[in-house]
């Protein structure tokens, strides 16, 4: 799928197809097209109406490239990653921007909440962010990914908030399934970020011809979005590791408890195991052997040490 935005006679206009750029009048204009998982047929035209080579184009379609700047002699490539969620899950996804004279081109494999924002536009707002040109489109493109990726961070925080909630209430196997599986995330997440911090790093250092010098100064701002993710994607994986640590102890402390009732409840049973093992020996001299009172006397011994030990666990806290 191909969308193409542009401005004509002072007028916002999205209702153009590939075939219509061929006309001078358009060429004149700055264009910004979305391509959208496209098809052979639509890599072919784009790839010879803008002379971006196929190699290029199918680097732009893989979603687990690494982000990248190259300037080539007709246009200038860069390689960004989005971030994305779905099912308590959160991945990335690479897309391509090939800046070239007078036009911006996305292309990318999938749907990006993030890029979707200038289709949601109304259309005065359109037409105003057209028309400070492709270097400030490309801008407002990646403004849009780090946005993105400070609402998943959000999102993550309230899981993280979750789960140290249920790790001192009722910690079970779902929760640490949950801890590691949004460490792994924030690990992608971490690579990814990191790999954009340097893509915005060789746009501010002048790698790309095709942007000019107040373009550029506008990129300080995300870069600055890129080291505040990747600040608080590195103390969300510090919690987790030690909402982790709470867990293991936390299991441990309870497995404590346990032994320690298991002990209790046996020592109840030791100390009257005990007398009636000295009661049942088989010796031919028993003191208490004849005595009428004698079983009543070791039932109320075992009786009182059961009930003293009781006592002293509770004392103790132990019970």
């Amino acid at each position: 799928m191909i969308k193409i935005y542009t401005i004509k006679n002072k007028k916002f206009n999205e209702k153009l197809k590939l075939k219509d750029i061929k006309s001078n009048s358009v060429k004149k204009n700055f264009l910004f097209i979305d391509c959208i998982n496209p098809t052979k047929q639509e890599i072919d035209e784009i790839s010879s109406r803008f002379s971006i080579s196929h190699p290029d184009i199918r680097l732009a379609l893989d979603k687990e490239a690494r982000p990248r700047v190259m300037d080539l002699d007709d246009y200038s490539m860069i390689i960004f990653a989005s971030a994305k969620s779905s099912k308590l899950r959160v991945a990335t996804s690479s897309f391509g921007m090939f800046i070239c004279n007078n036009s911006l081109i996305i292309i990318r494999k999938d749907k990006l909440s993030a890029l979707e924002r200038f289709g949601q536009l109304k259309e005065d707002q359109k037409l105003k962010e057209l028309s400070k040109g492709r270097g400030y489109i490309t801008y407002l493109m990646i403004d849009f990914a780090f946005d993105n990726y400070f609402r998943i961070m959000d999102l993550l925080e309230d899981d993280i908030n979750m789960l140290e909630t249920r790790v001192f209430r009722n910690p079970d196997q779902n929760t640490v399934k949950r801890i590691f599986r949004i460490k792994t995330d924030l690990i992608y997440l971490h690579k990814a970020l990191t790999a954009n911090r340097e893509v915005i790093s060789c746009i501010e250092k002048g790698y790309i011809k095709y942007l000019s010098e107040k373009d550029i100064k506008r990129f300080r701002y995300v870069y600055n979005d890129a080291a505040e993710l990747i600040d608080i994607e590195g103390t969300y994986r510090d919690i987790l590791t030690g909402t982790l640590d709470i867990y293991l102890s936390s299991v441990s402390n309870n497995l404590n408890e346990v032994m320690k009732k298991m002990t209790a409840m046996a020592s109840f049973i030791l100390i009257p195991t005990l007398i009636s093992g000295i009661y049942g020996m088989n010796f031919r001299v028993f003191p208490e052997i004849q005595w009428q009172y004698g079983y009543v006397f070791a039932i109320g011994l075992m009786v009182v040490s059961v009930i003293t030990m009781y006592v002293y666990f509770k004392k103790k806290k132990w019970l």
